[in-house]
């Protein structure tokens, strides 16, 4: 079953509306909250820029960690080096089978 359900976020005194999961709300507040934080930091530190470079600063650093954390999640290495281990057991089986 397909269950949605539509909420309003509050995100830089504006609100959203968005249809979402059921199940990924909490995930979407807590993202609105992350913006407001990024953006107020950003107003806090340069308060000589404009709401568009505190919202473009807000983005970069959000769009950083996001890549972070994929760049953290690759399994390519991980995969070659168990890729290798597993030619190395079977080198070794194949040894004590000779």
């Amino acid at each position: 079953m397909n269950d949605k359900m539509k909420i309003h976020l509050l995100i830089d005194n504006e609100k959203y509306p968005l249809t979402i999961p059921r199940e990924d709300e909490l995930l979407y507040r807590d993202a609105a909250k992350q913006i407001d934080y990024k953006l107020n930091k950003y107003r806090r530190l340069y308060p000589e820029f404009g709401p568009v470079k505190h919202w473009a600063m807000a983005a970069l650093e959000l769009a950083f960690e996001n890549m972070t954390l994929k760049h953290r999640n690759d399994t390519a290495p991980y995969m070659e080096i168990l890729k290798r281990m597993e030619e190395c057991i079977d080198h070794c089986i194949e040894k004590d089978r000779e």
